[in-house]
């Protein structure tokens, strides 16, 4: 059962890697299994589906998350439990490279499968604000839709739009030091 685990994780790894790097259309079932070392069978075992693949990766990406989110302690003030775990996501994303392009491809590729894992972001963050306020840990005075939508742009907002930056930076200036960094404001109007 530990190898079936163990091969289950890898397919998933895997899996994120290839469709980071290629999206999910350019990457065949077939290629996962050979990236893996195992038969297409296996991944079917596993996952059903090229569907049931793309959920288990979309699951991967969360569980990330929530692995760094687990790694904050809950003491400070709640502007500094907030800042803190808000720093413990974009620390994951940016040693997680895959996990920024997958989410990039995902949540911004117009084809609408992202929409499961954008919602499965959302109920998350929904309910780390959600236990936030009634813990005392985040303001009480925003409504907690904006401090959802706060909170998603503050993780992973810079991450998305920083490459698109540096890109234009490059073709106005054409120096790669000194580019200018971006920081995201979300006001309720």
């Amino acid at each position: 059962m530990q190898a079936d685990q163990s091969a289950r994780a890898r397919i998933r790894a895997a899996a994120l890697e290839l469709y980071a790097e290629h999206g999910e259309d350019g990457v065949s079932m077939r290629r996962v299994a050979a990236e893996v070392g195992v038969t297409i069978g296996l991944i079917q075992h596993h996952f059903g589906t090229k569907e049931g693949l793309r959920r288990a990766v979309d699951g991967l990406v969360v569980e990330r998350v929530v692995g760094a989110l687990a790694t904050v302690h809950h003491t400070g003030s709640a502007a500094e439990v907030v800042e803190a775990r808000n720093v413990a996501v974009r620390a994951m994303l940016r040693e997680n490279p895959q996990v920024v392009r997958y989410l990039n491809r995902a949540l911004l590729e117009p084809d609408g499968r992202g929409a499961s894992l954008l919602e499965a972001i959302v109920e998350l963050t929904t309910r780390e604000v959600d236990g936030l306020r009634r813990g005392g840990h985040a303001s009480t005075r925003t409504p907690d839709k904006v401090q959802v939508v706060r909170t998603i742009m503050d993780q992973v907002g810079e991450l998305f739009l920083q490459p698109i930056v540096a890109a234009i930076w490059s073709q106005v200036d054409g120096d790669p030091t000194g580019r200018p960094s971006i920081g995201i404001t979300v006001e309720r109007r």
